[in-house]
């Protein structure tokens, strides 16, 4: 067997690798495989075609706001003038992103989809967004403190240079239940389908038991710390997910 040495210096910028956890890890922010890698995510996720990797590198895009501003003339010279055209119209699209998608483009460590579509039903828009508001959604602990971190410093920076309203798709209820699952589920064969059944009939999903959270899905029965904090807050739990759904339908 061959021995391979663990490298110590980025292949692409030659600073100096972090280890973290087994994985090694380049901090250079200037780092031009990061910054291209950002990049791509960012349009990924927004939804504009035609931003790959090649397309990036001929650009030369260095900052995430640079794409807002690109130049017709100037991406035809190197694009072409079709290509081009297209790539503008599919950023002018990405301006009406909702707040969910907006956030989870920016590659805010743990800060994916789904925290973001939790966040974003228990607020209106980017402002409201609060210590309080995370801990409501059922963010945890690190993702809350990773998201508050990147508000009180990039956002800052660069809000005033994107085109985003970053308001959330859907009006938020306020009078909507906020509902934890815990354990195996008997009445659904998949976690995700009972979830998409309860988001449809109005309900908000949320990871951990709070003050906050309405009712706990338990249907093994089995006692465990969502339980307990369940009983100790007096929340209703539910044995059955269909009687919560036809008690929904019902009203």
């Amino acid at each position: 067997m061959k021995f391979i040495e663990e490298p110590t210096e980025c292949p692409c910028c030659s600073y100096q690798l972090e280890k973290v956890n087994d994985q090694l890890f380049c901090r250079n922010t200037a780092c031009t495989a990061q910054i291209n890698g950002k990049v791509q995510h960012f349009a990924k996720t927004l939804g504009i075609k035609g931003f790959g990797p090649k397309t990036v590198e001929k650009l030369n895009i260095q900052e995430l706001t640079e794409i807002f501003y690109l130049d017709h003339g100037e991406v035809a010279d190197i694009l072409g003038d079709k290509v081009a055209e297209k790539l503008l119209h599919e950023i002018e699209k990405s301006k009406g992103s909702d707040l969910a998608t907006v956030l989870a483009s920016f590659s805010i460590p743990l800060v994916g989809g789904t925290a973001s579509s939790k966040l974003a039903t228990v607020v209106a828009n980017i402002e409201e967004i609060t210590y309080e508001k995370c801990k409501e959604a059922g963010l945890g602990e690190k993702v809350t403190q990773n998201l508050l971190n990147w508000l009180d410093t990039d956002y800052v920076e660069l809000k005033e240079f994107l085109p985003f309203k970053f308001e959330s798709k859907k009006q938020t209820n306020v009078d909507a239940k906020k509902v934890c699952i815990t354990g195996k589920l008997k009445s659904f064969k998949k976690k995700a389908d009972a979830e998409e059944y309860l988001r449809a009939a109005g309900y908000i999903l949320v990871d951990s038991v709070t003050k906050q959270t309405d009712i706990l899905v338990d249907e093994e029965g089995k006692m465990s710390s969502k339980r307990e904090k369940a009983v100790q807050y007096g929340i209703q739990i539910i044995t059955d997910l269909n009687d919560l759904l036809k008690e929904k339908t019902n009203e």
